[in-house]
């Protein structure tokens, strides 16, 4: 626990990966994860693109919620980011992390954006797919 580490709900509609290095300990309710590379994950993670594969490939509760399990994570195959890559995408989610500790009703929509066109670049997506993404 007293690792950088991505923490998030197992069951929701609302899809939020947390990047943690306060060492905080979590609940039962909660998976983490610790790695080399879990900023950059984190960042990918809440990307649109991500977000809707999640939505499209995770299994449901009777509800309707989704279940994120580590397993749910598997199948969207993240692209391992050459140096450049993985710097560029870590420090604008540092730029979200700043201005939420500022200001937790900070609007970050440009540089969340910022992220989701870096994401798009990782997987090589065309412009036709984008807009699915998108739309």
């Amino acid at each position: 626990f007293e690792k950088p580490k991505l923490v998030w709900k197992r069951i929701g509609s609302i899809l939020r990966f947390c990047y943690d290095e306060q060492a905080a300990y979590c609940l039962d309710s909660t998976c983490i994860a610790t790695g080399s590379k879990v900023k950059f994950l984190t960042a990918v993670l809440n990307s649109k693109l991500c977000n809707r594969e999640l939505f499209r490939l995770s299994p449901k509760t009777g509800t309707g919620d989704l279940i994120i399990s580590v397993q749910a994570l598997n199948p969207l195959r993240i692209p391992i980011p050459n140096e450049k890559q993985e710097t560029v995408i870590c420090d604008l989610l540092d730029k979200i992390i700043e201005l939420k500790k500022l200001n937790p009703e900070e609007n970050t929509d440009s540089i969340e954006a910022e992220i989701d066109q870096l994401v798009y670049e990782l997987y090589e997506l065309t412009e036709e797919e984008i807009g699915v993404v998108e739309g």
